[in-house]
């Protein structure tokens, strides 16, 4: 028995040593993120905010949609671009250039339109504006720490449970 609970524990440290997070890094990763795009109809005006990480550095922006640019040099975090929508372009593409650690970085969005037409920007017809009763992804990655956890109550308790018949 002490031996399979050696085994035991050495196939647990094994397992976390596999999942240890790689050493930190000097700088953080560069990241840029586009949001505000919700739906939009054909023809119509519609506002996207990129921003980029770590947002202390000035960095010049570059944010392209079809064949409309928008370019703000210097700032600081992030900027406000405003495009008019065309079906034939479906991409928001945002380029982000800085000094240390930044470099060039290069996110994208995709533009959704509304296909029901209703102007409410859901996409379900109702007018209501809910979103098509749809929830958002939320936890998902967090997912493979919950089945680790649950395995390990399970192992501990198998464990216990074998000490205690032992004893008894």
């Amino acid at each position: 028995m002490k031996k399979f609970r050696l085994a035991l524990a050495v196939a647990v440290v094994a397992f976390f040593m596999v999942l240890a997070p790689s050493p930190a890094q000097a700088y953080p990763l560069t990241s840029c993120t586009i949001s505000n795009v919700g739906e939009v109809d054909d023809g119509e005006e519609f506002t996207v905010t990129v921003s980029v990480n770590p947002n202390n550095i000035e960095s010049d922006f570059v944010v392209n949609y079809g064949d409309q640019t928008h370019t703000e040099n210097n700032v600081e975090g992030q900027t406000t671009a405003t495009f008019e929508a065309d079906e034939d372009d479906t991409t928001v593409v945002a380029t982000v250039t800085g000094g240390d650690p930044v470099g060039s970085v290069t996110c994208t969005a995709d533009v959704p339109f509304d296909d029901d037409g209703d102007g409410d920007g859901d996409g379900d017809g109702d007018g209501d504006g809910d979103g098509g009763g749809l929830l958002p992804n939320t936890g998902g990655e967090r997912l493979a720490w919950l089945v680790i956890g649950a395995m390990l109550v399970l192992v501990g308790g198998g464990v216990v449970l074998a000490s205690r018949r032992r004893d008894a």
